[in-house]
């Protein structure tokens, strides 16, 4: 029989987070790793600056930022198609990180196999960590039904079932959790109208800058990565990669070629359509993170559409909240599944929060109406220009606070661009960050108010 503090169910960056936090603070762990080889699934690759701050926390920051990619604006552009086919660009907007307060104001694009590389061997460091790859999830053997808790639970390894005993269990592996089917979470899902094609492949040294590009009826991103390499987004109609595939690569080579020319030739380094995934977007969330001894975060809790590119970070945000808690709850000896409930707390309104905004950018993109688009410039317009409004967009998607949109900001968005209160703004905008206490409040005797915030 295999013991432990705390048996995270997926290797992901959310539970390798979460596995780091806890054996550095000599919590014994096991991480269960269903895929073996790095698998051809696109994961998240831009980390926000939260969660650069949290993996400064954890002693790993140097490492990240040097294989990373650093990209402190994300360029926009609106474009119209010409009578005579060509592209014409009507709007140009940067949104800036460097207008946060953070210790990294900025994004930065890295291979997310390289991610989770650093944060492994990291927490290979301590002899708390036991890491079984490949290994599955079968299902939960014993539960204790007084206090309903879950005890112990099967586990395939090597070709054998392995049972597993555990103070607490994560599930940590994803949309398709198993850990939250056998927690019987029930899951709302918003599908969408459209997919997307990406894929890696390499860009021109001088191709430094994260680029978006969007028309009426099309949208493509690109985003820098390390080693001269770039990741490509474009967005499809349902139905529409069967009709490219049939025509031939040149009908994915040649979007990204018309929008930015400076990448003619770089994509036809994709030789077969294999190299290229389709991904459907969907988004989820759950009731409840939390059941007896169970908890579940990243994407088995918070499926958000990949426009805004949060899930990744979601995921991180949550390895270490849940972490820092469960901490606390074994140095305190408080260790009562109830505890729990102070990070679905903390993390659930920000989930949703995040969730909400990544919905409502896919929504602005993927109507193929002109006068959506026009609508589109319209608040992309009032959004770089006026202040308050720009601070706010750039700190939701960042991570390190919230600042909620209100009446107000309709007429920001109405009204003249300069006028408002610096001394007022820098005032108020400080008090939108997260604090320590907001985000580990049960370090704190008073924890509804440093809550009232959330």
């Amino acid at each position: 029989m295999e013991k432990y503090d705390v048996a995270i169910i997926g290797g992901g960056v959310g539970g390798l987070t979460l596995a780091l936090k806890l054996v550095q603070a000599d919590v014994r762990v096991l991480v269960v790793e269903k895929a073996k080889q790095p698998g051809k699934i696109y994961k998240g690759e831009l980390l926000q600056p939260k969660s650069l701050e949290i993996f400064k926390e954890m002693g790993i920051a140097d490492r990240i930022v040097e294989a990373s990619f650093s990209l402190p604006t994300i360029h926009t552009y609106e474009m119209t198609e010409t009578k005579d086919g060509t592209l014409k660009e009507d709007l140009y907007i940067p949104l800036h990180y460097n207008r946060l307060s953070s210790s990294f104001p900025e994004a930065r694009m890295i291979p997310h196999e390289k991610l989770k590389e650093i944060v492994i061997r990291e927490a290979e460091k301590y002899t708390a960590f036991k890491y079984w790859n490949p290994a599955t999830f079968q299902t939960f053997t014993a539960k204790e039904e007084r206090k309903k808790r879950f005890q112990k639970a099967k586990i395939a390894y090597e070709g054998e079932e392995v049972e597993v005993e555990a103070r607490f269990f994560v599930g940590a592996e994803g949309r398709s959790s198993l850990l939250r089917k056998a927690m019987n979470q029930h899951v709302i899902t918003t599908q969408y109208n459209h997919q997307f094609l990406t894929v890696t492949f390499p860009r021109p040294k001088d191709f430094t800058e994260a680029k978006m590009y969007a028309t009426h009826d099309s949208f493509i991103g690109l985003f820098p990565l390390p080693e001269d390499q770039v990741r490509s987004v474009m967005l499809i109609k349902p139905g529409q990669y069967k009709e490219m595939k049939k025509k031939g690569l040149h009908t994915f080579y040649e979007p990204f070629e018309r929008f930015e020319p400076g990448l003619k030739g770089y994509p036809e380094n994709i030789q077969s359509w294999k190299e290229i995934q389709l991904m459907i977007p969907i988004r989820h969330n759950i009731p409840n993170y939390v059941k007896g001894n169970a908890v579940i975060i990243g994407d088995a809790a918070h499926t958000v559409h990949p426009m805004a590119g949060e899930g990744m970070n979601l995921a991180i945000q949550d390895g270490a909240v849940l972490g820092e808690l469960f901490v606390w709850m074994f140095r305190e000896a408080r260790l009562d599944p109830a505890n729990l409930r102070k990070f679905e707390k903390v993390r659930k309104k920000r989930a949703d929060r995040l969730s909400r905004l990544s919905h409502l950018s896919a929504l602005a993109y993927s109507w193929p109406y002109k006068w959506v688009q026009r609508g589109r410039m319209f608040a992309l317009k009032r959004l770089e220009r006026h202040p308050v409004l720009h601070y706010k967009h750039m700190l939701n998607i960042s991570g390190i606070g919230w600042w909620p949109y209100s009446v107000l900001d309709g007429l920001r968005f109405l009204g003249p661009g300069k006028v408002f209160s610096r001394k007022r703004f820098e005032k108020k905008s400080e008090k939108m960050l997260f604090s320590y206490k907001n985000d580990y409040p049960w370090h704190f005797k008073n924890e509804e108010r440093s809550q009232s915030k959330e």
